[in-house]
């Protein structure tokens, strides 16, 4: 694999896409604890993983606009959210490219300005529940559809047994008539030719989630988006995650 630079780095952020506003992430990763348990009888010390945790630190450039940077961090009624904050980072342009999904608080929110510099703002977010999981891309960065859509699968070369996750960030919708939704599917295939949805769920406006899946993930993976009404479009974005 060659390296890569960060121009096509994306953060969406419980459905709202702040790449326009962030100028930087640090951070962005997780930690073993690693608890001592060496005994009378060793030489060298040995230990055994604890607590996972990790977090995103963002850096970015103040602004006020409705559904921006500073709407999203300050979305408690001007304070910081106290609900958990889904968060996707594409690291890449294509379906394929890797991606890191968090299901976090968000800890801090500053502001700063400098002499010489436009107004500044950092948020962190910490994990919750589960630490930092770096998985694959199905949609290259977001997709904006107005029929039911499947998308382009990405081989894995083999299938694996036990489970994973899927990170889904709804970033515009409309829909009237109908059931008035959409249905978001990640799927599978053993052949590339016949797909099963591995993970499904109703959507209904702007947000995120994180759902797990158990079994067997075939070795092709894709999305399919159902529209499940008679109009509307919708904007999104998909990562997952194998164990």
């Amino acid at each position: 694999m060659a390296k890569v630079n960060g121009l096509n780095v994306r953060l969406y952020v419980e459905g709202y896409d702040l790449s326009g506003d962030a100028n930087a992430l640090s951070g962005l990763g997780y930690t073993n604890e690693l608890l001592d348990v060496t005994t009378l009888d060793v030489s060298a010390r040995k230990r055994i993983i604890g607590i996972v945790d990790g977090e995103i630190s963002v850096d970015a450039f103040f602004d006020p606009a409705s559904s921006r940077q500073h709407a999203v961090w300050t979305s408690n009624s001007g304070t910081q959210p106290t609900a958990d904050q889904d968060v996707l980072v594409p690291m890449g342009s294509a379906v394929g490219d890797p991606c890191v999904g968090l299901v976090s608080k968000q800890g801090t929110m500053t502001t700063t300005r400098a002499p010489g510099s436009a107004i500044a703002a950092t948020a962190t977010y910490s994990a919750n529940g589960s630490g930092p999981e770096f998985g694959k891309m199905v949609t290259a960065h977001d997709d904006t559809i107005t029929s039911s859509t499947s998308g382009t699968a990405v081989d894995d070369s083999a299938s694996s047994a036990s489970g994973g996750s899927w990170y889904y960030q709804i970033l515009a919708f409309s829909a009237v008539g109908g059931n008035a939704r959409w249905t978001v599917n990640l799927q599978h295939s053993s052949d590339n030719v016949t797909y099963t949805d591995v993970s499904s769920a109703h959507v209904t406006a702007i947000g995120a989630a994180r759902a797990e899946f158990s079994g067997t993930l075939n070795r092709y993976v894709k999305h399919r988006v159902v529209r499940d009404a008679s109009t509307g479009s919708i904007t999104f974005a998909i990562g997952y995650v194998r164990l």
